[in-house]
């Protein structure tokens, strides 16, 4: 996964979450890390997202960890990632300009409230 984002370095301390089809194959993860309540960054990967997935990432940190937000660093160039950021109820709070070779990063929040209408929705199914 650290490889399709782009930034393999060192992510210290981390929990992924990964989701891979029938035959194995990873189609969607996530690693959160820099973990230090009541926030947590994450960092997504994914070929393919369901609904069971995305259920899945945001009730490790909502309703295991008991944080108020996650924050999302994402490229500003991953346009594919930022709408799905922005489709969860993220909001973009900033950019750190040129913290990566070839881009800038986005910094997007999702709080607890926001999340929580998929926390509701999903829990119903998956929960």
């Amino acid at each position: 996964m650290a490889r399709v984002q782009g930034r393999p370095g060192n992510w210290g301390e981390f929990s992924a979450i990964g989701w891979a089809n029938a035959d194995g194959e990873i189609k969607a993860g996530v690693v959160f890390n820099g973990y230090d309540h009541p926030n947590i960054l994450f960092h997504i990967s994914a070929e393919t997202l369901t609904p069971e997935f995305v259920y899945a990432f945001l009730r490790y940190p909502f309703l295991q960890l008991k944080v108020n937000r996650i924050t999302g660093l994402i490229a500003r160039k991953n346009k594919k990632c930022r709408r799905f950021a922005v489709h969860l109820g993220a909001t973009l709070e900033g950019t750190m300009h040129k913290a990566l070779a070839n881009d800038d990063v986005c910094i997007y929040g999702l709080f607890q409230n926001d999340a929580q209408k998929w926390l509701d929705r999903l829990g119903k199914k998956y929960g």
